[in-house]
């Protein structure tokens, strides 16, 4: 493993550009619309509570697509209001993104966050690999450390960063597992390695007991698998199988995309270990893709073939286990 000792701060003063109104005043309608939607898949939709309290953040997650330095100013305009659309009403946020190609898509990336990416902290680290991941936090939070994690087998290198958000710490792991044609036990096996490492990471003594392993896994969950395109395939093995003992698989409804507003498959997660899902977990899902939908239709294309998913959890309080969320330290960063 590899430990990036620095991040870089943004503090970019780029102007806020002129379409955002169009997409507020299309909000009503992308209520009528999401419930349409949700009607004709069979399923109530998933609520991630507003994260503008003082008790709540929100950590979304999302594959743009080989995001880099050639990206038009449509895709662009996309990923904003997309993006809008999946912080909407959070106060303190964190994005986990996949499929960043180089300095220049992160770059990119970051001009379309909240703000304009001003007060957000870009965790990247360029690798040989085409398609990188990162993690970008939100004001309010903070990167304790961060780097690549240089894993043998595993294709596409995963990034993850230590965070603070008021009395909550935890370590992000934003991961992008290989598809290889559809193998699907190429994914499990760099799934695998992946949680050994986090399991070991977890065993060190004084070690924070809290991960959250996000991104584009091209699994699906036991339930997620039954609601995909790919559901009749024997060999697409569930999630849960690889995972292994000691975490939760969470988000099943299908997010990677079908055309401009159909689904497909349960590609996308986040797994989350026991002591996080006890302790400061509060809901996950993937984000309305009616409402993102919705929002590209100003921007005149696709931000990416996957709809974003969120999760929300607690800085604060007590939990469904009853413990008051509290700071366990750093301890990956010694």
């Amino acid at each position: 493993m590899r430990l990036a000792p620095l991040v870089l701060l943004l503090a970019l003063s780029v102007s806020a550009p002129a379409a955002a109104a169009p997409v507020e005043a299309a909000a009503d309608l992308s209520d009528s619309f999401r419930a349409l939607w949700d009607r004709f898949r069979g399923r109530p939709p998933v609520e991630i509570p507003r994260g503008d309290g003082a008790n709540l953040g929100r950590l979304v997650s999302w594959n743009v697509q080989a995001l880099g330095k050639k990206a038009s100013r449509a895709k662009k305009e996309a990923l904003r209001l997309g993006l809008g659309r999946a912080f909407a009403g959070a106060g303190t946020s964190i994005l986990a993104a996949q499929e960043v190609a180089n300095d220049a898509g992160a770059r990119t990336l970051a001009l379309q966050l909240p703000s304009e990416g001003r007060g957000w902290t870009l965790s990247f680290e360029d690798t040989s690999a085409a398609m990188n991941n990162a993690i970008l936090a939100g004001p309010g939070v903070t990167v304790n450390c961060s780097g690549i994690l240089e894993l043998d087998g595993v294709r596409h290198p995963p990034h993850m960063a230590h965070l603070t958000a008021g009395d909550a710490d935890f370590t992000v792991v934003s991961v992008h597992l290989s598809y290889a044609k559809g193998d699907a036990s190429a994914s499990a096996a760099e799934l695998r390695l992946i949680m050994d490492w986090v399991r070991t990471q977890a065993s060190t003594p004084g070690a924070d007991p809290d991960f959250i392993v996000a991104g584009d896994f091209n699994l699906a969950t036991e339930t997620g698998k039954a609601l995909s395109k790919r559901s009749g395939e024997r060999s697409w093995e569930p999630i849960e199988e690889a995972m292994g003992a000691g975490f939760t698989a969470l988000v099943d409804e299908p997010t990677s995309r079908h055309g401009r507003d159909g689904v497909a498959n349960n590609y996308d997660h986040f797994l989350v270990s026991d002591d996080f899902r006890d302790e400061e977990l509060v809901a996950a899902g993937a984000v309305s893709s009616a409402e993102v939908a919705l929002a590209e239709r100003e921007a005149g294309t696709r931000a990416s073939d996957h709809f974003p998913i969120a999760l929300s959890f607690r800085k604060s309080g007590a939990g469904p286990d009853g413990k008051a969320v509290a700071l366990d330290g750093a301890s990956l960063c010694r």
